[in-house]
């Protein structure tokens, strides 16, 4: 047999599996309670909204949902969304600086195409969201990693890494920052550091990469405003790119994403887009639409919230009933995941063996570290399991947590 793989492209040689992906192949066992997913809660999903919308588009848009459509986007769709973002952001669109996306990760591996040429430095939070690096390097990327601090990236240490590499004449592409409930650690980026980082793009002339796929789901504090809306309203550099994803507030099923920015970079998107899947699914976009349009996305996303607290505040709380000293944890005012600080000596690689037998899984924290540190870290989701399983997970993981710190003595 003729050895394909020798003969198999850069890109896909780079690309690693996905922790997440290949850890929930290991947890879907019986018993296993998970907290590796980033899953919704699926009691909540839209049914009879989607069963209605599909319904009436049939009925009324049936050739336009069934055919293919324009690589950009429907105008549908792009027209409510400016409405959104004029709605909930304040932020001025106009159709032309909208792309419609195959579901975020796709506007990722875009992002990806479009600026990244190999061994270019791209620099991201530390911990950072795993499905970026992942496409990031497949293309090549070297990372250059910033540390995550309890109100965002360290805006100090990030002009420090910015102004290194401009002495090293090197040619840094963007910056890559989930600013909302971060994932995997939580955190929400400052109102003072946004204007930071604003500063810093327009001093340093570097694209910001703005992956917002939780920012409507807050549930407590007030919402800094995003930084394109600051951009915009500052200094203009059109140096912002924010990326946008139905898969949390409405349903995952759909894939279906969108990218904001200048209508040049727009262009060049389409022209990518061209290539990989033609256009996004039209009947999806038209119920997207319908989603935005009828008003139904204030009244779900009021419940998503309800009940992503109600699980928040268990998860919280059973930490701090079971968990030993010495381990700590985020707090998030809104999102899908908390982030659990073992003690330094500790790995959370290494026990992730010991809490499988205790029946709990989690995600190691150091998948989210662009240079495998974070060991001693870990993420757990909490949007998906029941709050009853979310007291006992956490139960069975402070159990795994006290066996390795008695064994270690």
């Amino acid at each position: 047999m003729i050895d394909i793989i020798k003969n198999i492209a850069a890109a896909p040689r780079r690309t690693k599996a996905s922790v997440i992906r290949e850890l929930l192949k290991i947890t879907n066992k019986p018993g296993v309670i998970s907290f590796a997913g980033g899953l919704p809660d699926p009691q909540h999903f839209p049914y009879d909204f989607v069963a209605e919308s599909v319904k009436k588009i049939m009925a009324t848009k049936g050739r336009v949902a069934l055919q293919y459509g324009p690589t950009d986007g429907l105008p549908e769709m792009k027209e409510e969304f400016v409405k959104f973002l004029k709605r909930h952001e304040g932020i001025t669109a106009r159709p032309e600086n909208l792309i419609v996306t195959t579901a975020s990760q796709q506007a990722l591996d875009m992002v990806g195409r479009l600026f990244i040429d190999a061994s270019d430095p791209v620099l991201v939070e530390k911990p950072s969201y795993m499905g970026g690096l992942q496409v990031f390097k497949s293309y090549g990327a070297d990372f250059v990693g910033v540390k995550l601090e309890d109100d965002g990236i360290s805006t100090e240490e990030l002009e420090e890494k910015l102004v290194w590499l401009r002495s090293q004449d090197e040619h840094y592409k963007f910056v890559y920052l989930v600013p909302d409930f971060q994932n995997p650690s939580g955190v929400t980026l400052s109102a003072e550091k946004r204007k930071k980082v604003i500063e810093l793009s327009e001093k340093y002339d570097v694209v910001v990469i703005e992956d917002s796929p939780y920012r409507q789901i807050r549930f407590e504090g007030k919402a800094p405003k995003m930084l394109y809306r600051l951009d915009q309203e500052t200094h203009k550099t059109d140096n912002l790119i924010s990326i946008f994803t139905f898969s949390k507030t409405f349903a995952p099923g759909l894939r279906l994403g969108l990218i904001l920015a200048h209508p040049q970079i727009i262009r060049k998107m389409e022209i990518l887009k061209q290539s990989l899947d033609l256009c996004t699914s039209s009947l999806n976009q038209l119920i997207a639409a319908d989603f935005l349009r009828s008003g139904y996305f204030e009244t779900h996303i009021e419940v998503v919230k309800k009940t992503y607290k109600l699980k928040k505040d268990t998860m919280v709380a059973a930490l701090e009933k079971y968990m030993p000293e010495g381990v700590s944890w985020t707090k998030p005012e809104g999102g899908l995941f908390l982030w659990v600080r073992l003690p330094g000596e500790m790995s959370a690689d290494e026990m992730f063996a010991d809490a499988l037998k205790e029946n709990v899984a989690y995600v190691i924290g150091s998948a989210f570290h662009c240079d495998g540190s974070g060991k001693n870290t870990m993420r757990l989701n909490f949007s998906y399991p029941t709050p009853e399983d979310i007291d006992e997970g956490i139960k069975r993981l402070a159990t795994a947590v006290k066996k390795r710190m008695v064994a270690a003595k």
